[in-house]
Formats: structure tokens, C-alpha cells, sequence
């Protein structure tokens, strides 16, 4: 009876010493989608400063959408890995100051990126010393399939490089607003879209979205990037809570990953 009792003590440890020892997923690992045939990724980067977007399509491109400022370089980088980001094949810069432009020498070296796309001409701060046939101009409603069923929409493109797009994919559109001017909403909205999701202008601090604009488009949720000196309109945010527009500050929510499919999306982290 005692030799009985000492199996079943014995046994018992063995057992609970190996769930202790199963192993448990990386926080990187964790932060890697699982995409199946016809999904793809977008992922809202919350960085010191500035915005960046990477779009990781299955079996197709990755774009990225601005680079941050030159404080960010070490977050977008690292962040990037843990995506197990190893190429870029077209990087899209939707305004050309510092905070949406930093890294774009170091980025485009890095990962190797043929195509820079652009709307107007393209400045000293993006340009550097890039060769001029890497950049590609996109001028107001061009529209362009990158991939199979992903397609940009230039909603308005100004001169000094500013570009709001509206990028589709199969159900699912993301209006990436790049103007917070009211004055800017009447034109914006000569292309008919109700965006799941909204990607708002300036870091929050401007006007817009109104919200007969909102009204109009009835998105489900938002995002605002963070800027290090910029303080969000309360009004603004007050705005998208009243409308029922769920709001990703990313400096508060942190990195913002969002799965499609041809038919829906979800937020995965």
C-alpha cells in the first residue's frame, strides 16, 4: 500500500512538472497573423512619432504606407521583424514631411523597395539621393490594382505630396484620410465608399471629420496615429464616440493589426 501511494505521488509530479514545462508562444510570435489563401493584413503601427502602415498581402506584395520620423526608425524596424518583414515591394508616401517620410532612404535600402509612390512632386526630405525611377506619381482618381482584388483609389492628391486614399479589398475599404481640412470633405466624397475603417488625418488635431462627413460614410471604427507633440481635438474624438465609431489611438491601444478576407475583416490585436 505505501509502494502504491508513493507511485501515484510520483506520478502526479511527473504530471504537473510537464504542464509546467509546456512551452508558451513569444509575444513576436503571437503578433504574427496566421493568414490562409485570400487574406491579407493591415497593420497600423503605433510609433513614437509619425505614421506607418504595412499591408502583408498571402502570396503577394507588402506595401508600406509612410515610415514614420526619423525618432521612430528603431521601433518601425523592430516591429517590422517581429512580422518576420524581410522585403518591401512598394513603399507609399501620403504626405512628404519628416514624421510620414523619415526613414525613407533607410527603408527603401533595407528591405529593398522598388516602387516609391508619391502624389506631386516628390521633395528633398523623401527624395534624398534615391534615383528618380524608383518614384512613381499618382495624381487624383487613378485607380490601382496592387494585387489580386486590392485595389488604391487616390481620392485627392495635392501638389505638395499630401494623398487621401481609399484602399479596397473585396467587401472591406479603408478611407486613409490624409487632409483634416473640412473644405476638403465635398470632393472626398465624390467617390462613392462606406469605409469599415477610417484612418483619420493630422493625428486627430484637425476638424475633420464633420459630422455630416461621418454621417455620410458611417464607418465602424478609426484610427489616430501618434505625433510627440501633438495634442488630439477633443471635439473630434467626442465626435467619432458619439457617432458609435469605435477609436484606436494607437498610443493608448498600442499596435492595431486588422485581418481581411474577400467578405469581412477582424481586429486581431
Amino acid at each position: 500500500m505505501r509502494r502504491f501511494r508513493q507511485i501515484i505521488i510520483l506520478t502526479c509530479l511527473v504530471i504537473l512538472f510537464t504542464n509546467v514545462m509546456v512551452p508558451i508562444k513569444s509575444e513576436a510570435a503571437e503578433s504574427q497573423p496566421k493568414l490562409y489563401k485570400d487574406e491579407l493584413y493591415v497593420a497600423f503601427f503605433n510609433l513614437p512619432d509619425g505614421e506607418a502602415t504595412l499591408i502583408n498581402v498571402k502570396d503577394g506584395p507588402n506595401i508600406l504606407i509612410n515610415t514614420g520620423s526619423k525618432q521612430s526608425e528603431e521601433s518601425l524596424l523592430s516591429q517590422l521583424k517581429e512580422l518576420n518583414i524581410s522585403m518591401i515591394d512598394t513603399l507609399i508616401l501620403t504626405k512628404q514631411t519628416n514624421d510620414y517620410c523619415g526613414n525613407t532612404k533607410r527603408i527603401v535600402d533595407r528591405f529593398k523597395i522598388e516602387e516609391i509612390v508619391h502624389a506631386g512632386d516628390i521633395n528633398e526630405t523623401c527624395m534624398g539621393d534615391l534615383p528618380q525611377e524608383q518614384f512613381n506619381q499618382w495624381k487624383t482618381s487613378d485607380l490601382n490594382e496592387v494585387s489580386d482584388q486590392l485595389f488604391f483609389k487616390v481620392l485627392k492628391a495635392e501638389i505638395d505630396g499630401e494623398m487621401s486614399l481609399a484602399i479596397t479589398y473585396g467587401e472591406t475599404s479603408v478611407m486613409y484620410l490624409s487632409t483634416s481640412d473640412v473644405k476638403d470633405e465635398e470632393e472626398i466624397l465624390n467617390y462613392p465608399l462606406e469605409p469599415e475603417i477610417l484612418k483619420i488625418a493630422d493625428y486627430g488635431t484637425g476638424q475633420s471629420p464633420s459630422s455630416s462627413f461621418l454621417t455620410e460614410i458611417d464607418p465602424h471604427l478609426s484610427v489616430v496615429f501618434n505625433c510627440e507633440n501633438c495634442i488630439p481635438n477633443e471635439g473630434l474624438i467626442e465626435r467619432l464616440n458619439e457617432s458609435w465609431i469605435d477609436v484606436y489611438h494607437l498610443e493608448r491601444v498600442g499596435t492595431t493589426i486588422i485581418r481581411m478576407n474577400l467578405d469581412t475583416y477582424e481586429v486581431v490585436s
